[in-house]
């Protein structure tokens, strides 16, 4: 696999991950105007993710090209995370989804290996930085890794506040000890 297959996957996993989001603040927003605009918020974060993306595959273009194979890349199955985001989408599509499925789904989302991607894309773009030595872009991408997290904890507060379902609170808690690694 090369470094453009990686951003090609990655941009495409980012972008369905925002509009499965906008989707269930559609679908899920008449519930309470919170739970709208919470669906939102995690929407436009994975926006945010995919306009990173998007500015981390240009940058290495540049640096070092995209034709360059993914050697690092961590054993993670692509096909797998799109075959999920498959069903999940099927799910949302059919417009028979409570609140609580929401969540499961947004709880699978945000621990599967599509995060795995992602942190390897930004530590390629970091290497692409260091390269260009514009290290002043190192910022941004340390803001980013921050923002991993308060995305994870917008979740869990979500969930708690929302949800009401112990199992699915303490689904969600594991995933910061996931994040974590």
């Amino acid at each position: 696999m090369t470094l453009a297959e990686v951003f090609d996957s990655c941009q495409d996993i980012e972008l369905r991950h925002a509009k499965l989001y906008a989707t269930l603040s559609l679908l899920l927003g008449n519930v309470d105007e919170r739970v709208a605009r919470f669906w939102e918020q995690m929407s436009t974060e994975e926006w945010q993710h995919y306009i990173l993306v998007d500015f981390g595959r240009s940058l290495c273009a540049r640096s070092f090209g995209l034709d360059t194979p993914a050697t690092e890349m961590p054993p993670v199955s692509i096909q797998q995370i799109t075959h999920a985001l498959d069903k999940y989408e099927g799910q949302v599509v059919s417009e028979q989804i409570t609140l609580q499925e929401g969540f499961e789904i947004a709880i699978e989302i945000e621990g599967s290996e599509a995060d795995t991607v992602y942190m390897y894309l930004l530590s390629i773009i970091r290497k692409a930085i260091y390269q260009s030595e514009e290290t002043y872009l190192l910022d941004r991408i340390s803001q980013i890794e921050k923002d991993m997290h308060t995305h994870i904890d917008h979740l869990i507060d979500a969930t708690k506040r929302f949800a009401k379902d112990p199992d699915l609170v303490r689904k969600a808690y594991s995933l910061k000890e996931y994040h974590a690694h």
